[in-house]
């Protein structure tokens, strides 16, 4: 691979005076699937969330690396441009399902018409992190989540560059370092034409400029394998497809409006019957929520026959699928005609591995694949110059923390996952829901994002 000379104003809009965010489409389409979902249900969207950063990498200290007034700068930035414009609203409105009908209703369309991101909270943790907080209704405060995981991740490592005074021979050894491992990457997945995956990197890319860089290379290279991406500005840029998915949230808000193990474990199940009715053609189950083998365990049978993909998302996927196989198995169906998609931590040897174990097994299975492409900076650092805390990409999240009952009082969210490290919120709302889902947990790993 031929190395070149860069700047840090080549991958860094911080470098160059300019904002990171400057596109409300620079966001994953999910969120705006979301959003229609949200406002087409008015027992949701009116709902008072309060949404928060947490950084679970312990050892990364963001607020002793980005100065306080270059992070207000970049949120400011973003929560006050127009978010929407005619060519964009234009676009996700000639977005169609597979029957050709609008992926979006012109009730969504018209929501965004006046659309800005609303204020934010920020403060520091006893831990030297940045904590940023958003109190505002559901379908308000979620647009915030893409935008600020950028700002954040970004912003780190432009200033951390900054803070060591590195020279453009340095900054370009570790990107020509990092693209060298995106070549090797590519290498493989060359050899093996028949792994596909989705560029699902937005949220904790190195920096829109990067994340850029980087489809590119993969669409020039093996555009037959990355297929899809879930940026919605990228796909309009290079006349791709954006590609949808799931999230955790969408269980995490409606759940926490229950107290009663069988109120909890119905508006699981039922958020899930809602969105695979609004949208049938992406209808994806993400049963780690709340521990993937209680999901499969007790999944109503219209919720399991309504179902076209599974994403396994924190439970190693070499035990996630076989146990999903055995679950459509006993419910009846051929594995062959579900979609699977595993999405953590992923890059293409894993993702090899997984396809070479499973392929006989299922219909499709593409990957979603992210960080370990769009930030895969981890020990490309100069060590006589790593003198703060780690330079790579780290485990960040913007999660709801807390939502507001119909009857004015505040409730902790909570998401338990597979790998119990990811458990979220308050202890005593974890331990019930932990009662109500059980207590076994396939695993306790690092989490690295």
């Amino acid at each position: 691979m031929k190395t070149n000379i860069y700047a840090a104003s080549d991958f860094f809009a911080e470098a160059r005076d300019e904002a990171e965010i400057t596109s409300f489409l620079n966001n994953d389409l999910y969120k705006f699937m979301m959003l229609d979902f949200i406002l087409a249900h008015p027992e949701y969207k009116d709902l008072e969330v309060s949404r928060k950063m947490t950084i679970r990498s312990k050892d990364i200290k963001t607020a002793l690396v980005i100065p306080e007034k270059a992070l207000i700068e970049q949120l400011n930035a973003a929560k006050n441009i127009s978010w929407v414009n005619k060519k964009d609203l234009e676009y996700l409105g000639n977005l169609k399902r597979p029957n050709w009908f609008p992926l979006f209703s012109q009730m969504t369309l018209d929501f965004l018409k006046d659309f800005k991101l609303p204020d934010y909270n920020l403060s520091i943790d006893e831990n030297n992190n940045y904590e940023l907080e958003f109190i505002w209704p559901w379908s308000t405060s979620m647009m915030w989540e893409i935008a600020g995981l950028k700002i954040i991740n970004s912003s780190y490592l432009y200033n951390y560059i900054k803070k060591a005074h590195l020279s453009n021979l340095e900054f370009s050894q570790i990107i020509n370092t990092t693209l060298k491992r995106l070549y090797s990457d590519i290498d493989i997945f060359r050899q093996n034409p028949w792994v596909q995956f989705l560029e699902y990197w937005t949220r904790r890319s190195a920096s829109t400029l990067f994340q850029r860089k980087v489809y590119e290379i993969l669409r020039n290279e093996i555009p037959n394998q990355c297929i899809w991406t879930s940026n919605v500005m990228l796909s309009s840029e290079f006349g791709t497809i954006p590609k949808w998915t799931n999230a955790h949230e969408l269980r995490m808000i409606p759940t926490a409006l229950y107290d009663k193990p069988e109120e909890i474990i119905h508006a699981m199940y039922q958020v899930d019957r809602d969105r695979a009715k609004h949208f049938p053609e992406a209808a994806i189950l993400l049963p780690d929520t709340y521990w993937s083998s209680f999901y499969f365990k007790n999944c109503p049978k219209d919720i399991f026959e309504s179902h076209i993909w599974c994403r396994f998302d924190s439970k190693d996927p070499l035990i996630a699928i076989p146990e999903y196989v055995d679950f459509v198995l006993k419910n009846g169906w051929d594995p062959l005609k579900k979609v699977w998609m595993p999405s953590d931590w992923l890059d293409a040897k894993s993702a090899l591995e997984i396809y070479n174990k499973n392929y006989s097994k299922v219909w499709k299975l593409p990957f979603g694949i992210g960080t370990n492409l769009s930030n895969n900076t981890k020990w490309t650092f100069p060590k006589d110059k790593e003198n703060f805390w780690p330079f790579w990409s780290f485990s960040v999240v913007i999660k709801p923390n807390k939502v507001k009952r119909p009857n004015g009082t505040w409730v902790s969210c909570v998401k338990l996952s597979d790998n119990f490290t990811k458990a979220t919120w308050d202890i005593e709302r974890i331990e019930l829901f932990r009662k109500t889902f059980g207590q076994e947990w396939v695993e306790k790993t690092e989490v690295f994002v």
